[in-house]
């Protein structure tokens, strides 16, 4: 039975999940992956997650996953708390993720449910059962898109008063707004709701009462200042950075978010190649699309390099 312990005190601010850093041959960039963690951290984020839909999971092998966890629990090195993906298609593999990551250094796990053949109700319920039983690592729920029919929010709600160690609700899922409303009152205001969707309604998931966003990293500057002005109180100016900084870049982003959140990062400074894991999805975005995108990077103020991002980690 969920208790209530001080693992589950509501974060507040940014959650950014990392994307992976290859190199044009493809394998790991490790420099660049302890770049990233770095400007996350300079941009202030409270906890730093890897192996998300930003990461390309579902690209990475179980060595490089062992590899990536090592490195970025040994570069934050205790400064924010680091949770870990375990999504897998089925539930001894992310029971087996959820292991390695508790072994290996992780604050905290996150999963959503299996994306091929998605459970009915009470096989999810098994699946975070089972995943709680696996670790005592306080657990994210991740609701995205695929789930969200089967992840109501009165089951959402369930899981967390009856399964001992899911902790949080990530909504992004369909009709995410309402579904965070009714999630907050169901939960009387002690379930933590983390918002995502890329920043979709991130001043509306403030308004409800959402104090954690988690998102890619591709302007994780301009997302921290919404939700630090929102806070700490100045609704206006947080409003202001959201419809003038925020919401320009996100049609086009939401579009083509693997291609342009790597391609960001490499605009930066952050990342020394922009390649996405292979296979590519999808056409790439077109010349006149890129055309306006970079019009609209100058126009809001996105800087052609991140500074105070160190060459190599120290």
């Amino acid at each position: 039975m969920n208790t209530g312990d001080s693992r589950h005190v509501p974060f507040r601010g940014m959650m950014p999940i990392m994307p992976t850093a290859i190199t044009p041959s493809g394998e790991l960039d490790e420099t660049s992956q302890r770049r990233v963690v770095q400007y996350c951290l300079q941009c202030g984020a409270v906890a730093i997650g890897h192996f998300g839909f930003a990461s390309e999971y579902h690209k990475i092998s179980d060595p490089q996953r062992r590899r990536l966890i090592e490195l970025i629990v040994e570069e934050v090195g205790g400064r924010v708390p680091v949770f870990i993906g375990v999504t897998a298609e089925g539930r001894h593999a992310a029971v087996a993720y959820a292991e390695e990551a508790e072994v290996l250094g992780a604050d905290l796990l996150m999963a959503t449910l299996p994306f091929r053949t998605p459970p009915n109700a009470g096989n999810a319920f098994d699946y975070y059962q089972a995943l709680s039983d696996a670790s005592a690592l306080p657990i994210i729920v991740q609701d995205a898109g695929h789930s969200s029919a089967v992840l109501t929010a009165d089951l959402l709600h369930r899981m967390y008063r009856d399964i001992e160690h899911v902790a949080y609700v990530k909504a992004e899922g369909s009709d995410f707004v309402a579904k965070t409303a009714a999630l907050l009152e169901l939960g009387g205001g002690e379930m933590p709701v983390i918002g995502g969707a890329a920043g979709m309604h991130m001043i509306h998931m403030l308004r409800l009462g959402v104090t954690a966003f988690m998102t890619g990293t591709e302007a994780l500057d301009f997302h921290a200042a919404v939700v630090g002005n929102y806070l700490e109180g100045r609704e206006g100016q947080a409003a202001l950075i959201y419809f003038e900084k925020v919401l320009p870049y996100l049609g086009f982003y939401m579009a083509h978010s693997k291609e342009l959140l790597k391609g960001m990062l490499h605009r930066r400074g952050v990342l020394d190649c922009p390649a996405v894991i292979p296979p590519v999805p999808g056409p790439p975005m077109s010349e006149v699309e890129r055309r306006e995108f970079e019009w609209i990077l100058d126009r809001i103020g996105f800087t052609q390099r991140w500074p105070n991002i160190p060459e190599q980690s120290q």
